[in-house]
This record gives C-alpha cells, sequence and structure tokens, in this order.
C-alpha cells in the first residue's frame, strides 16, 4: 500500500487495481471490460470510477502514515500502467484510475465525517453532506489562492459545524466547554467500556458530581431514560433532538450554547477554530450578498 501510495504521488493520479496482462494504457472503457471481465468476477469500483467520477471533482485520500490529502480531478477514467507497476513482481497494484493535482492537509483541516468515511471498508465513496462539499470547495480555493469554486447558496445556507466534527471532536468540545463551566473530567472515567456515559465530572466549587452523554447527527437523547438515576446527567445532542419530559436531575446543553462557546474561545484547538474560520468566511459572504442584493432592490426606480 506504500509503494502504491507514492506511485500516485510520483504520477499525479489515484484509482484502484484490477490490472490486466493484455493492457498497457489505454482510454477505451470497452476494450479494458471486456478484457477484463475474463479475469475478474467483480468490477464495481472499476465502473464506479469510469461512471462517477469527473473532471473537477474533489477526493479525499490518505496514505498509509495516516496523512489526509485533497485532490482535484483533472480527467475521468483511464487505465494506466508503467513499468513501475507491471508484473506479478511488483508492489503497485494500481491500474484504474483518475489523474489528479494533490494537496496536502494537516488532520485539523479534515472534516471529521470525511475520517469517518475511512472506517468502512469501501474502495471509494460519495459524501453527501452540504456542509463537508461547502468546506472542501472552500478549502480547495484557500489552496489555489482563487475561487475556483462557486458555492451553491442553499448549501452556504445549511453549513453545519458539527458536521466538520466527527463524534471524538465533538465529545472532546463538550469537554472542554464544561471544564470552562468549572466542570472538570476524571480521566479514569473516559473508557471504552463505560456503557451509556462519555466520561464523568466533578465540580471543585460545590463537590457535586454528574455523567455526561453525547450524541451527534439524529441519535435523539431520550430524558426519560435518566429520571430514576441517582446522580447528576449532562447531555448533548447536536441537533437539539431530546424527547420526553426533563427532570431535575438532567442537564441539556443547547446546540446554541456550544456554538456560540466555539465562537468565543479563540484558545481552542486548531481543528476547531480552522473550521469555524470557515464558517465565519461564508457568514461575511452572506452578509455580504445580502446587503448587495437589497441596495440593488433600493435603486430600483
Amino acid at each position: 500500500m506504500a509503494d502504491t501510495f507514492a506511485y500516485c504521488l510520483k504520477h499525479g493520479i489515484l484509482g484502484v487495481g484490477w490490472r490486466v496482462d493484455e493492457i498497457g494504457a489505454t482510454k477505451d472503457w470497452d476494450t479494458f471490460y471486456k478484457i477484463a471481465t475474463n479475469v475478474y468476477d467483480n468490477l464495481r469500483a472499476c465502473t464506479y470510477i469510469r461512471n462517477r467520477v469527473h473532471e473537477g471533482d474533489l477526493v479525499w485520500t490518505r496514505d498509509t502514515q495516516g496523512n489526509y490529502y485533497l485532490a482535484r480531478v483533472l480527467s475521468g477514467w483511464e487505465y494506466f500502467t508503467t513499468e513501475g507497476s507491471q508484473g506479478k513482481g511488483s508492489g503497485v497494484d494500481i491500474g484504474n484510475v483518475f489523474r489528479v493535482a494533490f494537496e496536502l492537509v494537516t488532520i485539523d483541516e479534515v472534516p471529521g465525517k470525511v475520517v469517518a468515511c475511512f472506517r468502512p471498508r469501501r474502495t471509494i465513496q460519495a459524501i453527501r453532506d452540504s456542509t463537508v462539499i461547502t468546506y472542501t470547495k472552500f478549502l480547495w480555493n484557500q489552496r489555489a489562492k482563487k475561487a475556483i469554486y462557486e458555492f451553491d447558496r442553499t448549501l452556504v445556507d445549511n453549513t453545519d459545524i458539527f458536521s466538520l466534527l466527527d463524534s471524538e471532536e465533538v465529545e472532546d468540545l463538550v469537554f472542554l466547554y464544561l471544564q470552562w463551566k468549572n466542570w472538570y473530567v476524571v480521566p479514569n472515567s473516559r473508557k471504552a467500556d463505560t456503557m451509556a456515559f462519555e466520561y464523568e465530572v466533578i465540580c471543585p466549587k460545590t463537590g457535586g458530581h454528574a455523567q455526561v452523554q453525547v450524541k451527534t447527527g439524529y441519535t435523539s437523547l431520550n430524558l426519560e431514560k435518566y429520571k430514576n438515576s441517582t446522580f447528576r446527567v449532562i447531555l448533548f445532542q447536536s441537533n437539539d433532538l431530546y424527547c420526553g419530559k426533563l427532570t431535575p436531575n438532567v442537564t441539556c446543553i443547547s446546540r446554541n450554547e456550544l456554538e456560540n462557546f466555539l465562537k468565543r474561545a479563540e484558545w481552542l484547538p486548531a481543528r476547531y477554530r480552522n473550521k469555524m474560520n470557515m464558517l465565519n468566511t461564508l457568514d461575511r459572504k452572506r452578509s455580504n450578498s445580502t446587503n448587495e442584493s437589497n441596495r440593488e432592490v433600493m435603486s430600483i426606480p
């Protein structure tokens, strides 16, 4: 895998294997497909690239060391091999490719949902999240230092900071927020075998303690579940999806509360500040666009 990725960087390509000995290089899909179907039972990944990957698309990828890259597609499918990738003794397994321009990015710049997409064992998949799409275009424009990608107004209006953070980043954000509010996390309580909660927090001023539960996406939190708890419970759901009756021992952190904390706390790690900076930039563009639109309406005789 390391040799294959180094080969991709050298040649400016991304893709998959499914090599055939009879062809060195071609852009004729029918020729490749006819030969390859005699060798392989499943060519879904190759077909996906041929049908779905187009010039101008943006692709996230990573190497075997965990470094992330953003790549802009320069051309569609082709079958491409060289002396370095041919033969059974080659450590390079790639043939069905598309040409790209690479940009190395830091982990702090990678949206949480992108990181999560690398967990399932899929060769290639689409990411259908409006915030991730907007952020990815924004990041490429920053790297290119020019507006290569325009932003769909609908996508800009629906940008969501919590789509840019993975579940662990949201847990950490709640962790930092609670410490800012004078609650301190008990490190030993943050274990994978803790069934119902992420961690325990204590308040030095009052001596109180609470268990914390965090949910992202559209998984709701049922308040009734905690009504008989003998301890205090602090909950956060990134879309404010709470159901059931609130009881005195339960506290819900609102989405708006945590968003405001993100905007104010300039000391937060870069992974949060980078993503908030993007949203703030888009907000300014949206505001300027609205003001410009209002001026145009006002100037009509």
